[in-house]
């Protein structure tokens, strides 16, 4: 190696061909005979079953699911066929590749779905041979060999890129230097992909920083290369990969598929003919019909026979996809009458044709050379060779090849990777329980050894258990965030997926364990909990496997569910009657018998038994106050005649027996203490062995298909709009029935007259527009002096190599771009922008970005209603809206719903249809009079013909060209041509050839380590040829020229006419009133709101669920002192409802605020405070009705309703109850939202927010009461807003209201022997009883005196400083919380959010 500086810079193609060899050869060295697996198909169809009309889901048609699928039941109307592919035949070699073209929604995805065994939600038909091996063999015991992989890229953000492919390679290396191995094959994939120099960058999301887009998706593509599968399916996997890499990535797949004798079939939209080259087959799909299957050179005479012409400079995959498009393809002369144009007619001529006949006869070879055996028979492979079933098992080379134990292993390691780096949320949740232990601590300080702490002693173990047994909870999200990369490691056989769910498990044991010391040595003792050894062990040690087994319950509930708002609903009620049935909120004795059974499922209680027993057995607490005491009985000596106040004393004992308290007051057996560990392990080894198996065997719900959901009503509309007899069979559900309509039209069959739209007259132009971003090395200029402008009726293609700057200009020209210092003149017409300007411009992103539950039409109007001029009147609008629909030929989907990409309704890839649709839109618009710039990547000779115009930009942001494209692009050949670019051949594409001629290494390569003195020379090489070309632009005619007419722009301005001028004084920001904004966003929120079901049922659900389990499990609770603590933790554990529904309200908020911020607040649709106005006012009338719910559901089953007396009266109970609980939910939604309104990522709102619920529940003054509260606390008591809930609850509830002992609480009393003959217990405690109240229950007695501490609850209420004479002032301090809440939601979202400077200049 050289002793000078290294540094990266692309390799040449010689070194290229060195390591691709490299790779290839250690790829054969590992496995010299691979299984080679063909794959032969007759009459292959895919089906999918549909309801006659499918709609889109509300809050109504979900409460009618049940009563409508009774009612299918019942009739036996079974569900609708629709088939996706019909009668496919084709035949692959191993070592052969097949290209696979069609438009978007022709099933080209289905089709490899199919051959790949990634069937889930569709059926499959047909014969399949994969050589010698059936369908569904293949696709169980051969899972491996064959990989789909789809457009959508999942990795572990915490992992780097180098680390994501050395742990894929490494399930593939089963020598003794495996390591070593499979960290050489990830580096060299890494070179290939041209990815060494992001090797050590973390892959990423949303909360960590990592790779960018393109790097991601070549990660993909390596990480399934790594595989080693047979048979690859790559659905457009080239999607977001510059056109040199998607051909050097294809290069390299027909390199290694023809050396391997693998067999590859990939879907591509827009090859290049370079890329079309490499395939050895190629099958056109048309709507579900096969059309073409054979030789790549045999594609364009075989339908040229047909009738068909190929357009000049038209590369073969843009003819061959163009035949599925009515208003692409071109029918030869003479042929009009005779060439096929249906998709039923292009496959019955296919069918009949002579190259369909040789295919079958190829298929029929096939099959006889590759029987069909069971395990035990041989056959002769495709080599000659022959091998049983069995035998070729042994030669499978990607389907789980390491033992499971190294599988474990591996995920293990790969764990501890993910754990070091990104230690933050596993290091802060230790210190986060450390705080919270020494804030519980702080409160329970120093217990005494006395009386006055057993109760207190109870309440700490169970709060402190309570805290650890409920911190797993956050694993379910954990879970839900990765289980779609396991299931896609499993589809690819690198391991099974209970590996990765013991490796997780084993993870995470070091965290838990460092919580648990944290978190118990600190809380054990600052509060004087038993301080033995042997005590605080055992209470480790309960702490610590209570922690796992209360893991496992949570993990066994996300691995059985098919989505997370599954989990949800269940958790939340698990977790409410663990803490219920832990022995203490309600003591066994108490426990309604039909709840009480769960009790002996819930690991919560057999740990709080045993805790309590090691605490309390064994000990002595001295008496601190005693029955009677006062100035009367002074003169007793010791402990006669008096008894301990404290459930468990015994009469004229000083001390309490521990194990008599727990076994009165709890009924606890002391040998129950070690019996528990063992039911507790117990517990968690089988809640641990179902929550694997449901990992292994039960997936995530996932997409069925491309469905379009229709609003009610509008389906039937849709089919009268498609008269012909094919579109009329189904509904217009699936892709291809959507594309069937728009063909009509496009085909000239159905014409209607169309307005113009609104014609343009306006030229937006701009000058020495610059641009500079602040980075670690100083300034950097993005864009550098650009010129330009943009005309009516002109479409205009802004291009450039990657990282020129062409998405900057667009924010920068559209007033988005808030990173950087713009600098330059922007224009319309001469005048510089103003605050309307955002309103008034289209800018479409590269993400779609939308209101997932609006139809297309809705999401129009609403834009039409609120950036069309006032003067404008709804009507208007709204027939403008119909205009645009009817001009962009969306009738048959106007009516559909949006949804997003990958789930069920994927209208993004059914509107936009191909690169080709896009243009037509563009150039309908363009010819209806308005001015369009678009940025294009590596479009095909046909897309860039559409073009009038061209903005050429330098990856230094620089102009190299901007003029007019041509004739056939004739002017931008000619511009170059003339200033020394070699020539552009007729079969070249002029967009390619140009970004071929101007940028600096005409192909991005592999990368390699050279010396910097090799670097500074390619850099200085670079920097003149880039230099060269700017510089040629910069001394040409044709910039003199684009000057000249930016200034004669400019000066007039100076001309204008009065009337143009008065109509700049209407302009304002926004285009409608203040109250209209907030009317139309309000309607869409609610509508939004309405048509997610999901998220209102679990609302609800979640309330009625928690509120009623906890109202009968206190049922018809008697009034007795144990009755009265029951029935203030029902009424605390009301309170837990916030921790489920903080959980809905922040990311829902966290969404609407991302697509505010990045549609509707950079078009100035509608202003911040609407936004917040409209949010708010919603998620207020929902929880709401959510309040109707916990108010019933726990109010009624309680029985607090009876306790009214005539000076509170039962309707005022009931009121002040229901106002306060309504209060409650809303200070819930207001508190939710202003934490989570300024703070990015929801993840972290949830945890702020939990926290802060936290501290609030600590000090509201029933786990401590405030007079046992250190002073330093008192303030966070007053504070609290759950302090004034609980308040007000429990004086509507158990004010004024008398209270009764049971045998167990009742204190037993022995007259002294000496001085006190012949009394009876009413004169021996009469004394005693006039100061301290409460009853005596035999006062004629002269023996055994029984004793109630309590008669009334007022009495107990005013000792823990309840206010029993202002119930309704509770209301009052809660509203004023509300109102706090939510004017901080706008003040800290100014403060946040809202900028305070312009930064362009």
């Amino acid at each position: 190696m050289s002793d000078s500086p290294q540094a990266i810079i692309p390799m040449d193609p010689d070194n290229r061909d060195a390591l691709f060899q490299d790779w290839l050869l250690r790829q054969q060295n590992h496995n010299p005979m691979p299984l080679q697996l063909g794959v032969a198909f007759q009459n292959l169809e895919c089906y999918g079953f549909t309801s006659s009309v499918t709609f889109q889901s509300t809050a109504i048609s979900y409460a009618l699911a049940l009563p409508r699928l009774l009612l299918r039941l019942v009739s036996r109307q079974r569900p609708n066929k629709v088939q996706i592919l019909r009668d496919f035949n084709g035949l692959l070699k191993p070592g052969e590749m097949l290209l696979v073209l069609g438009r978007p929604g022709s099933g080209c995805s289905s089709f490899l779905k199919v051959l790949s065994g990634d069937t889930h939600g569709i059926h499959v038909g047909g014969k399949f041979n994969y050589a010698g091996i059936s369908y569904d063999q293949m696709h169980r015991d051969f899972k491996g060999e064959s990989i789909y992989l789809a457009e959508l890229d999942k990795h572990f953000p915490e992992l780097s890129l180098g680390q994501t492919l050395t742990f894929a390679a490494s399930t593939r290396e089963t020598g003794t230097n495996s390591r070593a191995a499979s960290q050489a094959m990830s580096r060299d994939v890494a070179a290939l992909f041209g990815l060494l120099d992001a090797f050590d960058s973390k892959m990423g999301n949303a909360l960590i920083r990592g790779v960018s887009g393109g790097e991601t998706r070549r990660t993909s593509i390596a990480e399934a290369l790594i595989s080693r599968s047979q048979l690859q399916c790559w659905d457009n996997s080239t999607r977001g990969l510059d056109s040199s890499t998607a051909q050097r990535f294809i290069e390299l797949l027909r390199r290694s598929t023809s050396a391997l004798r693998s067999t590859a079939i990939m879907s591509i939209y827009q090859a290049s003919q370079a890329m079309y080259n490499n395939f050895d087959k190629v099958t056109v799909l048309y709507e579900g019909r096969q059309i073409y299957f054979g030789p790549i050179d045999s594609a364009t005479a075989y339908f040229h026979e047909l009738g068909f012409a190929k357009p000049d400079r038209a590369t073969t995959a843009d003819f061959l996809t163009s035949l599925a498009n009515p208003a692409e393809r071109i029918v030869r002369k003479g042929f009009e009458d005779q060439a096929p144009r249906s998709p039923d007619a292009f496959a019955a001529v296919w069918k009949q044709s002579l190259e369909a006949k040789q295919l079958m006869e190829e298929i029929d070879a096939f099959n006889s050379a590759n029987l069909l055996r069971n395990s035990e028979k041989a056959h002769t492979g495709p080599t000659g060779n022959s091998h049983s079933v069995r035998e070729m098992l042994d030669l499978r080379s990607s389907t789980y090849l390491i033992p499971i134990h190294q599988q474990i292993l591996i995920c293990i390691q790969r764990g501890f990777l993910r754990l070091r780096n990104n230690y933050v949320p596993a290091v802060s949740t230790v210190f986060a329980n450390a705080i919270l232990a020494i804030i519980v601590g702080s409160v329970f300080y120093n217990l005494p050894n006395t009386t006055d702490s057993m109760d207190q002693r109870a309440v700490l173990i169970f709060f402190s258990l309570m805290i650890c047994a409920f911190s797993p909870a956050f694993e379910v999200l954990t879970m839900w965030a990765q289980r779609p990369i396991v299931e896609k490691h499993d589809r690819y056989a690198l391991y099974h997926p209970f590996a990765e769910g013991v490796a997780a498990i084993i993870c995470d044991l070091p965290a838990k364990f460092a919580t648990a010391v944290m978190f118990h040595v600190t809380l054990y003792f600052m509060t004087n909990l038993r301080r033995t050894a042997s005590a605080f062990f055992t209470h480790v040690v309960f702490m610590f496997f209570i922690v796992l087994t209360m893991s496992m319950v949570f993990r066994t509930l996300g691995s059985l569910s098919k989505t997370i708002e599954q989990t949800m609903a269940p958790a939340s009620i698990v977790v409410l009657l663990c803490i219920v049935y832990t022995g203490f909120v309600i003591p066994v004795p108490y426990m309604k018998p039909w709840l009480s059974w769960f009790r002996r499922l819930n690991p919560m209680a057999y740990a709080y038994e045993s805790l309590m027993i090691n605490e309390f057995n064994g000990r002595e607490f001295p008496c601190s106050s005693t029955v009677p005491s006062g100035p009367s009985y002074l003169s007793q000596a010791g402990m006669s005649g008096k008894v301990c106040r404290v459930v468990g004393a015994k009469p004229g004992l000083s001390s309490v027996q521990g194990s008599s308290y727990l076994l009165l007051k709890y009924g606890y057996e002391l040998n129950h203490l070690w019996r528990n560990l063992g039911i507790i392990i117990v517990m968690m080894v089988i809640f641990c062995a179902v929550h694997l198996l449901a990992a292994e065997y039960i997936p995530a719900q996932r997409s069925k298909g491309e469905v379009l959901l229709f609003q009610r009503g509008h389906s039937k509309k849709q089919l009268r709009q498609a008269p012909d007899s094919e579109a009329a069979e189904v509904s217009p559900i699936f892709a291809q029935d959507i594309n069937k309509q728009t063909d009509l039209k496009a085909n000239g069959k159905h014409h209607e007259t169309v307005q113009n739209l609104l014609q343009q007259s306006s030229v937006f132009h701009w000058n020495n527009l610059s641009y500079e971003i602040k980075t670690k090395n100083g300034m950097k200029k993005i864009l550098n002096n650009i010129n330009g402008w943009v005309k009516p009726g002109t479409l205009t293609a802004l291009m450039g190599v990657t990282g020129a700057g062409k998405t900057t200009l667009l924010d920068v020209l559209a007033l988005r771009a808030s990173f950087g210092i713009a600098s330059g003149s922007v224009f319309i017409d001469g005048i510089p922008r103003d605050t309307s300007f955002q309103r008034k411009i289209g800018y479409v992103q590269q993400d779609d970005i939308h209101v997932p539950t609006a139809t297309v039409r809705e999401a129009l109007e609403f834009s039409a209603l609120l950036r069309q001029p006032k003067t404008t009147t709804r009507e208007e609008k709204l027939d403008y809206v119909d205009n645009v629909i009817k001009v962009l030929d969306m009738e048959s989907y106007s009516e559909a719903v949006i949804g997003t990409p990958g789930n069920d309704e994927p209208t993004s890839g059914l509107d936009s249809q191909t690169a080709w649709s896009i243009c037509m839109l563009l150039r309908k618009l363009v010819d209806h009079g308005q001015a369009i710039l678009c940025t294009i990547h590596q479009p095909s000779s046909q897309l860039f013909r559409m073009f009038d115009r061209l903005l050429l930009l330098s990856n230094h942001g620089e102009t190299i060209y901007f003029g007019n494209i041509g004739q056939d692009a004739s002017a931008l050949i000619d511009y170059f041509e003339s200033r020394g670019a070699p020539k552009c051949r007729p079969e070249d594409n002029p967009a390619e050839w140009v970004l071929d001629v101007t940028s600096s290494s005409g192909r991005t390569s592999a990368m390699t380590t050279v010396s910097s003195d090799k670097l500074t020379a390619a850099n200085q090489s670079q920097e003149l040829e880039h230099s060269s070309w700017s510089k040629k632009w910069h001394e040409s005619r044709e910039n003199h020229e684009v000057e000249q007419y930016l200034q004669q722009c400019v000066a007039a301005k100076e001309t204008m006419t009065s009337d143009r001028l008065s109509k700049q004084l209407l302009r304002s920001k926004y285009a409608a009133s203040f109250i209209q904004q907030l009317l139309i966003v309000t309607r869409r929120i609610f509508q939004e709101y309405w048509r997610d079901p999901t998220y209102l049922y679990s609302k609800l659900g979640l309330c009625a669920g928690v509120c009623f389990f906890n109202g009968i499990s206190f049922y018809n609770t008697s009034l007795d002192m144990q009755g009265f603590i029951n029935f203030l933790f029902s009424i605390f554990l009301i309170t837990q409802l916030f921790s489920t529904l903080d959980q809905q309200i922040i990311p829902r908020l966290a969404d609407g605020r991302s697509l505010y911020e990045a549609r509707e607040k950079k078009s100035k649709v509608f202003s911040w405070i609407v936004f917040l106005t409209a949010n708010i006012v919603v998620e207020l009338f929902w929880q709401t009705i959510a309040s109707v719910v916990t108010f019933v559901s726990w109010y009624y089953p309680t029985g607090l309703w009876r306790n009214g007396d005539p000076s509170f009266g039962m309707m005022e109970r009931g009121g002040l109850v229901f106002m306060l609980v309504w209060l409650f939910c809303l200070w819930i939604t207001t508190f939710s939202q202003a934490v989570g309104v300024a703070i990015e990522h929801a993840e972290t709102a949830v945890q702020i927010a939990t926290l802060c619920f936290w501290l609030s529940l600590v000090f509201c003054g029933v786990l401590v009461s405030p007079n046992d509260l250190p002073r330093f606390w008192i303030f966070v008591y007053r504070a609290s807003p759950l302090t004034y809930f609980i308040d007000g609850m429990v004086l509507a509830g158990l004010a004024n209201t008398y209270l009764e002992c049971s045998n167990v609480q009742l204190l037993h009393i022995d007259l002294p022997f000496e001085g006190v003959s012949n009394l009876t217990c009413g004169e021996y405690l009469g004394s005693f009883l006039q100061y301290a109240g409460g009853t005596l229950k035999n006062p004629a007695a002269t023996t055994d005196c029984l004793y109630c501490p309590v008669d009334q609850t007022n009495d107990l209420l005013q000792k823990l400083e309840f206010d029993i004479d202002h119930p309704w002032r509770n209301v009052g301090y809660l509203a004023v919380y509300v109102v706090f809440n939510s004017l901080a939601i706008y003040i800290i979202y100014w403060l946040v959010r809202v900028p305070k400077t312009n930064k362009n200049k």
